[in-house]
């Protein structure tokens, strides 16, 4: 019986409603103060306590997955996470892959059914700025499948706060897999990071340049995707959607459609452009569409969760050979809450995506 099913949740459950009225209607049997039905009576009551803490832990677990099995669990799992390897000739890297992605060990990469395809746990490093990043890799079920051997898969790169909320609430592997096989989307592969920020730092940290060259080097080098930015999509949220505007404004040879719900479009705040009004003004969204040309490629505005009237102003400012979209969600704000409104999303995106045979 698996830790994370639903047979042993129940089970758990229903032990522990056991518990509760087992202890209920025996209490009152050792309810006098003699030294014996003092112990019992505290057995009794640490006994229930013990065992409606420990279906607590296993409906948590069931949910949020920080063990997947019971020998992970008991520290008996010895497997590696398997990551699956393209061709080393990727078009997009001249660099080994060996020195860009190494796998991790992480539960949620054995939590996905295999019929609904693979999660690989990996550490992206970055050659060019040094940066490294915990991510997933999301396999649909037609990676490994013969009549797909020769298809190089489109990629959708997905940014946000909290990457394993993708998986433990809004259950992406599943709501992907299902689209598949409704025919909605094309089998597609989704590469997931939460973004430490998407501004080239003079001087310091490169984080714009880990996303848009480092990142899809190393994934096109490991894996059978798209080699090109025709093949390949960038979805975010919150700061993530910052970055997945400003990659399709600034790259858009790597990065052909993009879906954004940013918090906001204007240049972050801090010490970031070194006192340089021309590199801030460079990283003002806003400012950037109103002052150097469109690049031909597709972006989708997602308003709601508090940044609908910057959000408004930034869609409409957005011209040819550009193309934009606008949609409001339905749910909240955050992509984890996207329960009703990821379909639409997915679909938008993967229609200006490519696969290359």
């Amino acid at each position: 019986m698996g830790l994370t099913g639903g047979p042993f949740v129940v089970l758990v459950a229903l032990l522990a409603a056991a518990a509760v009225v087992a202890c209920v209607r025996l209490l009152p049997r050792v309810g006098d103060g003699t030294p014996r039905q003092v112990l019992l009576r505290a057995g009794l009551m640490t006994g229930t306590q013990l065992v409606l803490v420990t279906a607590i832990l296993v409906m948590v677990n069931s949910s949020f997955v920080f063990f997947a099995s019971w020998s992970d669990l008991l520290g008996t799992d010895n497997s590696q996470a398997n990551v699956v390897g393209g061709s080393a000739h990727a078009a997009m890297s001249p660099v080994s892959p060996a020195a860009s992605i190494r796998p991790a060990r992480d539960a949620l990469s054995r939590s996905v059914p295999p019929n609904d395809g693979r999660l690989d746990s990996i550490v992206i490093r970055g050659p060019r700025t040094g940066l490294s990043a915990a991510s997933f890799v999301y396999l649909p079920p037609q990676y490994s499948q013969p009549a797909y051997r020769n298809r190089r898969f489109p990629v959708v790169l997905v940014l946000t706060p909290d990457v394993r909320a993708l998986m433990t609430r809004l259950r992406l592997p599943a709501v992907v897999a299902g689209r598949i096989a409704a025919g909605s989307v094309q089998p597609t592969v989704y590469v997931m990071v939460s973004p430490a920020g998407c501004v080239d730092v003079p001087g310091g940290r490169q984080d714009e340049t880990f996303l848009s060259q480092d990142v899809p080097v190393a994934v096109a080098a490991r894996y059978r995707v798209a080699r090109d930015g025709r093949g390949w999509g960038v979805l975010g949220d919150s700061a993530g959607g910052y970055c997945a505007a400003k990659l399709v404004l600034g790259h858009s040879d790597r990065f052909t459609a993009g879906a954004s719900a940013a918090a906001a479009y204007n240049a972050p705040a801090g010490d970031l452009y070194g006192r340089s009004t021309a590199i801030r003004d460079e990283n003002d969204l806003v400012w950037r569409l109103r002052h150097r040309p469109s690049p031909p490629a597709d972006l989708l505005t997602i308003t709601g969760g508090g940044n609908e009237a910057q959000a408004r102003e930034f869609a409409a400012l957005i011209r040819p050979p550009m193309r934009g979209g606008t949609l409001k969600l339905t749910g909240g704000g955050a992509l984890p809450t996207w329960q009703r409104d990821l379909p639409a999303v997915l679909t938008w995106l993967n229609q200006r995506l490519s696969a290359e045979s």
